[in-house]
């Protein structure tokens, strides 16, 4: 067991420690990925999510591109927008999230570029001065998405601008920029505020006088994804009521009703409990309950008056009463009735109440963070992020994420704040905001907010932003005096969650193959370089048999170049042949021969592979295999399967070393 004062280079040194914590955080990624999946157009409880677009840079896709462009409302504000980008190739949409200025740049971008050419989503982390100085290319779009402030001097920034300005006009490509402040010059804005809910739904061919009746509806606190969900639906016959009921159901009507009434200090802290740990069980919520009742000072006053004949109220059903904002599920977790209400009893929990309920709450936290339990762990981090949606990011930040990525003791609070993470990227106005937290606990000289950010970069930022934490990750491994095994972790758990979640990773495998095919270290300075290829390759999901390459091969056949570069990389490492065989087996054994799709797979993973192994190692290559998988006692089938692909591909001189495919 890992004492409470392991720092963290103990701790990740062993192997089994290490593991849990990257198991916990994988279980929140599981959940977002059910959530995914399974949910259109939700926002979970976190304002301004995209559920249906996983990858937040690269190649907008085409689906997403004419989702965008369906039933477009091109207001005054739009044909500014329009006539700015015209004459400077570039503009910001500057206005509050949930207002459709993504929607509005994708509009723009294709007016401009149309289908002719990509438009391509730009990392948010980049700041004017990259800006500056990166490449564009001729005629393409480009889209940078919730970009925070950069705080730079007003001279820079125009110096900077000027230099954008130049660099894509002069390849005929546009820019458009969306978020809530920015340092652009007031020229090179627009103030962003979104066409009528009236006209939208006339938009959707909405009949006029049911759009009058649904447009009063609408108020500000719902986003324009619900304004074109309404549409949609009546759009499609649904009733006004039933369209309705439905909007009201993201509402804060039954909440902000709640919160008018007369509460005591007993049902606040009740109901802050409840806004960070909705989903647990019952027992489990009112042990985290009684502990933040303590710590608020909630009964001491009158702690020695009790007596045996004192009543005893039945709390736990007035806790789901007619009229109260929670329910019991079947297995008896504790939720809200309507999952919306979470995100507003937690924004009204914060413009209600200063620090003599946030105080207790903070420090409650604080403790829950560090729980042995990952269900409270994740709950917890779920609901910091919706906190960090509806106050500032910098005060969820600097109050909860870097103090629990910098925790003292057993490495608890890192894996909450990892998840808090996940959780985050969920909002289109706290990622990047994000990307930009973890890219700095990757440069810090600590070992424990490095050590989180290994974790973050193997969840939900990982997803968004693979070719960054690939690099990240990449580096850690690279530039480390010491081996950094939590990152060769964290690179095969990001690869798993990729091919989970998005069936495609080959940005990252790219990136990885051409690293390790430029580096010219040898001898033992490669080792923690191949340690982190071989784990990529012998990956797998969580509780999954099936290895993530093979897995990755069915849903994306063209990797088979890039992974049959790492193979080759590890293969010629004679201290590392017999881990990489094995991977290599287990990757081919779990396709299925009978399957004509899967043997095209197979055939063409060895091809590559042969390829790009020196000769001399081909003939090598061919006998290893076949004495390994004699080894694992292969049945005749199979392994002659495995030695004709080989016999295909191979050099004659295969033949030499007796690989006809029969058992000694």
């Amino acid at each position: 067991m890992v004492g409470e004062e392991a720092t963290p280079v103990d701790l990740t040194d062993q192997a089994e420690a290490t593991d849990e914590i990257f198991a916990q955080v994988s279980q929140v990624q599981t959940v977002i990925n059910h959530i995914h999946g399974n949910i259109d157009g939700a926002s979970f409880g976190i304002s301004g999510s995209r559920p249906k677009s996983r990858r937040t840079s690269g190649p907008v896709s085409q689906h997403e591109m004419k989702e965008a462009r369906t039933c477009y409302v091109r207001h005054a504000i739009y044909q500014a927008a329009a006539e700015q980008l015209e004459s400077s190739n570039m503009v910001a949409l500057i206005g509050n999230a949930g207002t459709g200025r993504r929607t509005a740049a994708l509009n723009l971008l294709h007016d401009f570029v149309g289908g002719q050419r990509e438009v391509v989503e730009l990392n948010p982390a980049h700041t004017l001065e990259t800006l500056a100085a990166r490449e564009y290319r001729k005629a393409h779009g480009y889209l940078l998405c919730g970009w925070p402030r950069d705080d730079v001097d007003g001279s820079i920034a125009e110096f900077h601008v000027r230099e954008i300005r130049r660099r894509v006009r002069d390849v005929g490509a546009y820019l458009v920029i969306t978020g809530t402040a920015t340092s652009l010059p007031e020229g090179d804005r627009i103030s962003w505020v979104p066409p009528s809910a009236r006209d939208i739904l006339l938009a959707h061919q909405v009949a006029p006088e049911v759009a009058d009746e649904a447009a009063a509806q609408i108020t500000n606190d719902h986003a324009m994804t619900d304004v074109v969900t309404l549409a949609r639906d009546l759009a499609s016959g649904v009733p006004l009521a039933d369209a309705l009921g439905r909007l009201e159901s993201a509402g804060r009507r039954e909440v902000v009703t709640w919160f008018d009434g007369p509460r005591t200090r007993g049902e606040l802290f009740e109901m802050a409990a409840m806004a960070f740990t909705a989903g647990l069980t019952e027992s489990g919520f009112e042990s985290l309950l009684a502990r933040l009742e303590t710590i608020a000072g909630i009964g001491a006053e009158s702690a020695d008056a009790l007596s045996a004949d004192d009543p005893m109220p039945s709390r736990r059903l007035v806790r789901v009463a007619e009229g109260s904002l929670f329910s019991l599920s079947p297995g008896r977790r504790l939720e809200f009735k309507v999952g919306g209400h979470r995100i507003h009893v937690m924004r009204e929990l914060y413009q209600r109440h200063g620090m003599r309920l946030w105080d207790p709450v903070t420090e409650w936290l604080n403790e829950c963070a560090t729980q042995r339990d990952p269900s409270v762990q994740a709950e917890i981090a779920r609901g910091v992020a919706i906190l960090a949606s509806v106050a500032d990011y910098s005060y969820v930040e600097n109050t909860f994420l870097t103090p629990w990525a910098r925790g003292r003791g057993v490495m608890r609070s890192q894996a909450t704040a990892a998840m808090a993470i996940s959780w985050l990227c969920l909002d289109e106005t706290t990622r990047p905001e994000v990307l930009r937290t973890v890219s700095l606990w990757t440069r810090a000289s600590a070992a424990r907010p490095k050590f989180t950010a290994t974790l973050a970069w193997s969840g939900e930022l990982g997803i968004r932003f693979p070719r960054e934490a690939t690099r990240m990750l990449w580096l850690q491994i690279r530039d480390s005096e010491k081996p950094v095994r939590h990152a060769e972790i964290a690179l095969a758990h990001l690869f798993a969650a990729l091919t989970e979640a998005t069936g495609n990773a080959l940005p990252m495998l790219d990136r990885l193959a051409r690293q390790i095919s430029n580096d010219r270290r040898i001898g033992r300075a490669v080792d923690p370089l191949i340690r982190a290829i071989l784990s990529v390759l012998s990956a797998r999901a969580d509780g999954s048999r099936i290895p993530t390459v093979t897995a990755h091969l069915r849903s994306c056949p063209e990797s088979a170049a890039p992974l049959a570069r790492l193979w080759s990389a590890v293969l010629v490492k004679r201290p590392y042949r017999k881990e990489a065989l094995a991977a290599l087996y287990d990757a081919v054994c779990a396709f299925d021969e009978r399957d004509d799709d899967d043997r095209d797979r197979v055939r063409a993973l060895f091809a590559a592979l042969v390829e790009t192994l020196p000769a001399k190692e081909r003939p090598l290559l061919a006998h290893d295999l076949r004495r390994y998988a004699i080894s694992r006692n292969t049945d005749e089938n199979r392994l002659e399967l495995l030695l004709s692909l080989l016999r295909i591909f191979l050099s004659p001189t295969v033949l030499s070393l007796d690989t006809t495919g029969k058992r000694p």
